[in-house]
Formats: C-alpha cells, structure tokens, sequence
C-alpha cells in the first residue's frame, strides 16, 4: 500500500526541498560554480568549475541522482582539474519528457552531443553507478577522445554468480521503486554502509519526492538496462551487460568499489579488471555503494592520483 501523506507532512517536507536546495546553492557559489544549459535536444543543465586547467574531468552521476552530489568530491579536484557535471536528461534540473526513451543508446548519444556542444576534444570521463555505465559505453565507442576512465561502483556489467540489483528487479523487486517511509529507509541503508543523520523535514522531502518519482524511476530503469527483453527472453542478463565491450577500452581504467556494495557487488571489479586491457582496481573496505557521498576526500585524492599519473 502507497503511503498517504498528510498536510502536515507535506508542509515540513516542502520546508525540507527549500533547505536542500538552499544549501546546494551555497556550496556551489563556494565552489565557483557557473551554471549553463545545454539547449540539446534533449536540455541539460550542467555546471562547470574553474576553466583554465589543462585537464579537464567530465562527471556522470548515477540513477535517481543529481549533478549536485558530485560537488562534495568537487571541492577536492577543483585545483587540479576543470570539473563539467552535468545533469542526465530525466533526472536533476534536466526535465523529464515521457516521449523520451531512456535507454543506454540515447544516454550516450546525448552525452556525445553535449560534450561536442562544450568543445572539449579529449577529456577524462568518470562516472558512478548507472553514470558509469554511461560513461563505459561512451568509452567504448569513443576511445581516442577519453584519457582516462574512473568508475565508481558503475552498473552495466554481469558476474555470473554474484546476484545484483539486476536479479533483485528480474525477481519482482526493485529498490529505487519507493511506496512509504520504511521503504525509502530501506533504500537508504542499501546505499549507504553507515546511513547519515537527515533533519527530519529533509527526509521527508526525499520520501514524498522518492513515492511521487517511482512511476517515472521505474520507466527509465526499464528502458536504460531493456527489462522487456530480459523478461521476455530475448537476451539473457549477460547479454544485455557491457561485458562483450571490455575489450575496446583501451584507455588507463580505474574501477573504484566500496567492499560494502549491496547494488552491484564488489566483486564486479575485479572482475571486470579481467576483461580490460589497462585497468587496475581500487575497493574502499569501509564504505558502500556511493563512496562520493560516504568518503568524498579519499575518492577524490585516489582520483586525482590516478588521472594525473595517465594525462596526455
């Protein structure tokens, strides 16, 4: 049953966004964020910090995430690198349009315009969770142009053996699919090991957004990994995975894992590390799904390590 909210709860959860973003705001203008829009189509808002690096960092985030969650990692590139993150089209300040398809296709094929759009020629790519599989294929299609590839717990691959969200979804159940407050708990302690302390009106801001967003989650998860078909028999689970194009990243990879994963397992890196040419892998023993968020400073420093060793 769907949880029903009442007036009082809407109220505090509105208070919530308005803290949200208020504080989003301010830690932008302490970066030096400078917002653009990407006219596409489809639109993109993005944002750009700094601009006279000679390395530049292009940011995918992942599913049901936002370009803002990439600024806690910001703070600690930002003198080394010229950072561009831009929000997905579906999610964050892009807009939603239903006559969209979300699939993996269209989401490279988009990123493709809008960096062309940026002028950038090559550039490091990094991505997290379903942005690093955005961010994979993107590689493999386009190799000469990506210096470097960083991903971080990235979605799209298959380990025989080792169940993932993807079963979880086969099975009936999906995670992101939220209808009350014990469920949004519940996806909050899948992303996180060490779920942090929200003030109370924030999180139930995120509860009423995660209850009014399923319907449109749980269409662009479909169309992204093609749940029709798996369901239907078409192509298998490790068919519709990135696995068959390992081989054409050809450019240095660094595969960042939290050993706490419950999503995509940890395993998934090594691997991974297997099928491509010129990666190595790095797991955080203490963290979870989105080491961004739980140890933005140590991600960051390892990061920047690894892009700096390999710049052109």
């Amino acid at each position: 049953m769907t949880f029903k909210s009442s007036i009082a709860f809407r109220a505090k959860a509105k208070a919530g966004e308005a803290m949200i973003e208020a504080f989003l705001n301010k830690n932008g203008k302490r970066l030096g964020v400078n917002l653009r829009t990407h006219q596409g189509p489809p639109r993109m808002e993005w944002a750009n910090i700094g601009s006279d690096k000679k390395e530049t960092l292009v940011l995918i985030h992942g599913f049901g995430d936002r370009k803002e969650s990439f600024y806690f990692i910001a703070k600690f590139l930002k003198e080394k690198l010229d950072l561009v993150i831009p929000d997905l089209p579906g999610f964050g300040k892009s807009g939603m349009d239903p006559n969209l398809v979300y699939s993996l296709d269209n989401y490279v094929d988009w990123l493709d315009r809008f960096i062309r759009q940026t002028g950038l020629d090559t550039f490091h790519l990094a991505g997290s969770s379903m942005g690093g599989a955005i961010a994979a294929k993107f590689a493999a299609q386009f190799p000469t142009r990506v210096n470097t590839l960083s991903l971080v717990g990235s979605a799209g691959f298959y380990v025989p053996g080792k169940p993932s969200i993807y079963d979880e979804v086969l099975a009936g159940s999906n995670i992101f699919h939220i209808r009350s407050p014990q469920e949004f708990e519940n996806l909050q302690s899948r992303l996180f090991r060490n779920s942090p302390p929200l003030p109370t009106c924030v999180k139930e801001y995120m509860i009423l957004k995660g209850i009014e967003d399923r319907g449109w989650l749980d269409k662009i998860f479909d169309e992204l990994v093609d749940m029709d078909s798996i369901k239907s028999g078409k192509i298998s689970l490790e068919q519709a995975s990135l696995n068959h194009l390992c081989k054409d990243l050809t450019m240095p990879v660094m595969l960042f894992w939290g050993r706490h994963d419950s999503l995509l397992p940890w395993e998934t890196a090594p691997f991974v590390q297997e099928l491509l040419p010129n990666a190595r892998v790095h797991i955080y023993e203490d963290y979870g799904h989105i080491p961004h968020l739980e140890c933005p400073g140590k991600l960051a420093g390892d990061m920047l390590a690894f892009i700096m060793e390999n710049k052109r």
